[in-house]
């Protein structure tokens, strides 16, 4: 096998470990804030505008700060590697392990505003989207599910339907991302029904495993 090939099946192997802690972690704020999600900020950025035409200040300002935290995340992940020797893939494992301990420690008890129980997932999410962008040539998020599964049905109809095999490798990209991001919310989920906030200390786990993949392969490079 070339290294070519070795480089982009490397590539795939943590993507697919991220995007099932992706999964993992964004279970947050749907089990603790009537299901909003934290990977994306179409709702969140359209509750701005709703609330200035409503004259609801407290409200734009809670999700204005969700929006800046947001932005914020993308700004490092897109500024540090160009200005520090900083591998942007660790750093993101590092803060989704962090942000397992602020879930934790979260008071998910107190009656807070619902984008409150966001804001973590605002920060790591899209950190995380810039650090893992895809593997085998193809863009790939790792912290939501729409476009993966577009690609994945598209691949599918060009194999079922057209008659072309070369899009193989695309599906089992795309539906192994699919697969991973889902079986971190399952997961996620029977962790939290059986230990309550506890459980999302688990994502500590995948983290470090990408990281020790991370740092074998640099060691090997050496």
């Amino acid at each position: 096998m070339s290294s070519k090939q070795n480089q982009a099946d490397y590539e795939a192997h943590i993507h697919y470990i991220a995007a099932f802690i992706g999964g993992f972690l964004v279970l947050f704020p749907i089990v603790n804030a009537a299901h909003l999600l934290g990977s994306a900020q179409t709702s969140n950025l359209i509750d701005i505008v709703l609330g200035s035409l409503k004259g609801e200040w407290k409200t734009v300002l809670l999700h204005a700060l969700g929006a800046f935290i947001y932005a914020f995340a993308v700004f490092l992940a897109t500024f540090l590697p160009k200005h520090a020797k900083v591998n942007i893939q660790i750093l993101s494992m590092i803060f989704d392990a962090l942000c397992a301990v602020v879930m934790w420690r979260f008071p998910s008890q107190e009656n807070l505003p619902a984008v409150v129980y966001l804001y973590p997932t605002f920060f790591v999410m899209p950190f995380q989207w810039c650090a893992f962008k895809g593997a085998y040539g193809f863009t790939s998020s790792t912290i939501f599910s729409s476009n993966n599964f577009r690609q994945f049905i598209s691949a599918l109809t060009e194999i079922f339907f057209n008659g072309d095999n070369s899009y193989a490798l695309k599906a089992k990209f795309f539906g192994t991302t699919l697969l991973a991001f889902h079986l971190g919310i399952g997961i996620s989920y029977i962790l939290w029904k059986f230990f309550g906030k506890n459980g999302f200390l688990f994502a500590i786990v995948p983290a470090l495993t990408v990281l020790f993949i991370i740092f074998r392969k640099e060691s090997v490079l050496k």
